[in-house]
Protein backbone atom coordinates (compact mmCIF):
# COMPACT_ATOMS: atom_id res chain seq x y z
CA UNK A 1 0.00 0.00 0.00
CA UNK A 2 2.70 2.38 0.81
CA UNK A 3 4.69 1.41 -2.71
CA UNK A 4 1.39 2.38 -4.26
CA UNK A 5 0.89 5.78 -2.72
CA UNK A 6 4.37 6.97 -3.33
CA UNK A 7 4.32 5.85 -6.80
CA UNK A 8 0.55 7.50 -7.21
CA UNK A 9 2.47 10.71 -5.61
CA UNK A 10 5.27 10.88 -7.84
CA UNK A 11 3.46 10.06 -11.09
CA UNK A 12 0.77 12.67 -9.92
CA UNK A 13 3.21 15.70 -10.88
CA UNK A 14 4.64 14.10 -13.82
CA UNK A 15 1.18 13.39 -15.74
CA UNK A 16 0.13 16.98 -14.83
CA UNK A 17 3.25 18.35 -16.34
CA UNK A 18 2.99 16.24 -19.45
CA UNK A 19 -0.74 17.62 -20.21
CA UNK A 20 0.32 21.33 -20.13
CA UNK A 21 1.56 23.44 -22.81
CA UNK A 22 4.12 25.34 -22.85
CA UNK A 23 4.56 29.22 -23.82
CA UNK A 24 6.09 27.94 -26.99
CA UNK A 25 3.10 25.68 -28.03
CA UNK A 26 0.48 28.04 -27.07
CA UNK A 27 2.05 30.58 -28.78
CA UNK A 28 2.33 27.93 -32.14
CA UNK A 29 -1.54 27.07 -31.92
CA UNK A 30 -2.29 31.15 -31.90
CA UNK A 31 0.05 31.26 -35.24
CA UNK A 32 -1.84 28.24 -36.64
CA UNK A 33 -5.46 29.62 -35.61
CA UNK A 34 -4.53 32.96 -37.28
CA UNK A 35 -2.81 31.70 -40.27
CA UNK A 36 -6.01 29.52 -40.97
CA UNK A 37 -8.52 32.54 -40.86
CA UNK A 38 -11.75 32.54 -42.79
CA UNK A 39 -10.84 33.39 -46.00
CA UNK A 40 -13.61 35.29 -46.90
CA UNK A 41 -13.15 36.75 -42.82
CA UNK A 42 -9.57 37.96 -44.59
CA UNK A 43 -11.49 39.76 -47.22
CA UNK A 44 -13.86 41.46 -45.27
CA UNK A 45 -10.91 42.61 -43.06
CA UNK A 46 -8.64 43.56 -45.12
CA UNK A 47 -6.68 47.02 -44.40
CA UNK A 48 -7.71 48.45 -47.50
CA UNK A 49 -11.31 49.61 -47.25
CA UNK A 50 -12.05 49.74 -50.79
CA UNK A 51 -11.44 45.99 -51.40
CA UNK A 52 -12.89 45.32 -48.04
CA UNK A 53 -15.99 46.90 -49.05
CA UNK A 54 -16.04 45.35 -52.28
CA UNK A 55 -15.86 42.05 -50.29
CA UNK A 56 -19.22 42.72 -48.48
CA UNK A 57 -21.10 43.77 -51.47
CA UNK A 58 -19.88 40.74 -53.43
CA UNK A 59 -20.64 37.86 -50.98
CA UNK A 60 -23.95 40.10 -50.27
CA UNK A 61 -25.05 39.60 -54.11
CA UNK A 62 -23.41 36.06 -54.15
CA UNK A 63 -26.78 34.13 -52.85
CA UNK A 64 -25.00 32.43 -50.55
CA UNK A 65 -27.14 32.45 -47.29
CA UNK A 66 -23.63 31.72 -45.67
CA UNK A 67 -21.91 34.67 -47.17
CA UNK A 68 -24.73 37.01 -47.02
CA UNK A 69 -25.04 36.26 -43.13
CA UNK A 70 -21.27 36.78 -42.65
CA UNK A 71 -21.23 40.17 -44.90
CA UNK A 72 -23.87 41.27 -43.20
CA UNK A 73 -22.80 40.98 -40.01
CA UNK A 74 -19.89 42.57 -40.76
CA UNK A 75 -21.44 45.51 -42.48
CA UNK A 76 -23.75 46.30 -39.96
CA UNK A 77 -21.53 46.07 -36.82
CA UNK A 78 -18.96 48.32 -38.53
CA UNK A 79 -18.45 51.77 -37.01
CA UNK A 80 -18.40 53.85 -40.60
CA UNK A 81 -21.78 54.95 -41.23
CA UNK A 82 -21.59 54.59 -44.96
CA UNK A 83 -20.60 50.38 -44.81
CA UNK A 84 -23.97 50.31 -42.60
CA UNK A 85 -25.98 51.58 -44.96
CA UNK A 86 -24.78 49.78 -48.01
CA UNK A 87 -24.75 46.89 -45.55
CA UNK A 88 -28.98 47.90 -44.88
CA UNK A 89 -29.77 48.03 -48.25
CA UNK A 90 -27.60 44.80 -49.46
CA UNK A 91 -29.43 42.75 -46.59
CA UNK A 92 -32.84 44.47 -47.85
CA UNK A 93 -32.40 43.49 -51.58
CA UNK A 94 -32.58 40.13 -50.24
CA UNK A 95 -35.98 40.43 -49.49
CA UNK A 96 -35.62 39.15 -45.71
CA UNK A 97 -38.78 39.04 -43.46
CA UNK A 98 -38.46 41.54 -40.66
CA UNK A 99 -40.06 40.91 -37.78
CA UNK A 100 -40.64 44.31 -35.71
CA UNK A 101 -40.73 44.45 -32.02
CA UNK A 102 -43.55 47.32 -30.82
CA UNK A 103 -43.39 48.72 -27.34
CA UNK A 104 -46.95 49.50 -26.30
CA UNK A 105 -46.39 49.22 -22.58
CA UNK A 106 -46.49 53.18 -22.17
CA UNK A 107 -49.72 53.78 -24.26
CA UNK A 108 -53.17 52.95 -22.84
CA UNK A 109 -54.79 53.33 -26.35
CA UNK A 110 -56.62 50.85 -27.09
CA UNK A 111 -56.14 51.11 -30.30
CA UNK A 112 -52.73 50.12 -30.24
CA UNK A 113 -53.42 46.18 -30.17
CA UNK A 114 -55.55 46.86 -32.91
CA UNK A 115 -53.60 47.85 -35.29
CA UNK A 116 -51.12 45.02 -34.33
CA UNK A 117 -53.37 42.68 -34.44
CA UNK A 118 -56.25 43.59 -36.65
CA UNK A 119 -55.00 45.44 -38.79
CA UNK A 120 -51.07 43.95 -39.39
CA UNK A 121 -52.61 40.22 -37.92
CA UNK A 122 -49.89 40.00 -35.68
CA UNK A 123 -49.70 39.19 -31.76
CA UNK A 124 -49.83 41.61 -28.83
CA UNK A 125 -48.56 39.94 -25.72
CA UNK A 126 -49.77 41.21 -21.64
CA UNK A 127 -47.16 43.39 -21.64
CA UNK A 128 -48.77 45.45 -24.21
CA UNK A 129 -45.38 44.31 -27.04
CA UNK A 130 -46.77 44.11 -30.11
CA UNK A 131 -44.95 42.02 -32.77
CA UNK A 132 -45.30 41.88 -36.90
CA UNK A 133 -43.34 40.02 -39.39
CA UNK A 134 -43.54 41.59 -42.65
CA UNK A 135 -41.70 40.59 -45.83
CA UNK A 136 -39.70 42.87 -47.84
CA UNK A 137 -40.39 42.65 -51.53
CA UNK A 138 -39.05 44.29 -54.63
CA UNK A 139 -36.81 47.71 -55.02
CA UNK A 140 -39.12 50.51 -56.56
CA UNK A 141 -36.21 52.45 -57.98
CA UNK A 142 -39.06 55.46 -59.23
CA UNK A 143 -39.08 56.26 -55.42
CA UNK A 144 -35.58 54.63 -54.28
CA UNK A 145 -37.30 52.74 -52.00
CA UNK A 146 -38.10 48.86 -50.99
CA UNK A 147 -41.97 47.37 -51.30
CA UNK A 148 -43.33 45.17 -49.14
CA UNK A 149 -45.11 41.27 -50.32
CA UNK A 150 -48.63 42.54 -49.07
CA UNK A 151 -48.68 46.26 -51.14
CA UNK A 152 -46.28 45.77 -53.97
CA UNK A 153 -46.79 49.85 -55.14
CA UNK A 154 -45.40 51.80 -52.31
CA UNK A 155 -42.56 52.26 -49.75
CA UNK A 156 -42.24 50.19 -47.31
CA UNK A 157 -38.49 51.12 -46.67
CA UNK A 158 -36.28 54.18 -47.23
CA UNK A 159 -33.24 54.12 -46.94
CA UNK A 160 -30.82 57.00 -47.01
CA UNK A 161 -28.66 60.17 -45.14
CA UNK A 162 -31.46 61.02 -42.42
CA UNK A 163 -32.40 57.63 -41.52
CA UNK A 164 -34.42 54.31 -42.22
CA UNK A 165 -38.10 55.12 -42.80
CA UNK A 166 -40.79 52.57 -42.62
CA UNK A 167 -44.07 53.99 -43.89
CA UNK A 168 -46.09 50.94 -44.47
CA UNK A 169 -50.16 50.93 -43.63
CA UNK A 170 -50.80 52.34 -40.55
CA UNK A 171 -47.65 53.49 -39.51
CA UNK A 172 -44.98 56.25 -40.34
CA UNK A 173 -41.88 55.84 -38.23
CA UNK A 174 -37.89 56.44 -38.67
CA UNK A 175 -35.19 54.20 -37.33
CA UNK A 176 -31.16 54.12 -37.05
CA UNK A 177 -28.85 50.83 -36.95
CA UNK A 178 -27.82 50.25 -33.67
CA UNK A 179 -24.05 49.33 -32.73
CA UNK A 180 -25.31 46.18 -32.13
CA UNK A 181 -26.71 46.07 -36.09
CA UNK A 182 -30.77 46.30 -35.03
CA UNK A 183 -32.98 48.90 -36.15
CA UNK A 184 -33.77 51.11 -33.00
CA UNK A 185 -36.69 53.91 -33.74
CA UNK A 186 -39.93 55.37 -33.20
CA UNK A 187 -43.30 55.24 -35.00
CA UNK A 188 -46.91 56.52 -35.01
CA UNK A 189 -49.47 54.09 -35.26
CA UNK A 190 -52.89 54.63 -36.93
CA UNK A 191 -55.40 56.50 -34.05
CA UNK A 192 -52.63 55.91 -31.87
CA UNK A 193 -51.87 59.03 -29.52
CA UNK A 194 -48.34 58.35 -28.33
CA UNK A 195 -45.36 57.49 -30.23
CA UNK A 196 -44.49 53.42 -30.42
CA UNK A 197 -40.95 52.98 -29.78
CA UNK A 198 -39.72 49.69 -32.13
CA UNK A 199 -36.84 47.31 -32.66
CA UNK A 200 -35.87 45.07 -35.69
CA UNK A 201 -33.60 42.54 -35.34
CA UNK A 202 -31.44 42.33 -38.37
CA UNK A 203 -28.53 39.76 -37.52
CA UNK A 204 -28.69 36.63 -35.04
Amino acid sequence: MLRLAAALAIALPIGAFAQSLSPGEIEAMINERINNLNPYQELLNSPDPARSLAAMQIMMESGDADLVRMATEYGLLSPNPTVKRIALEGFLATKPVLSIRFDGSKTSDKDFSNVVVRNWTGTVDADMVGYWRISVGEYLADSSCYANTYNTSDCFITVNSDGVFLTPRYMNGRATISPEGSLIGTANLSNVTDTVPFTIQLID
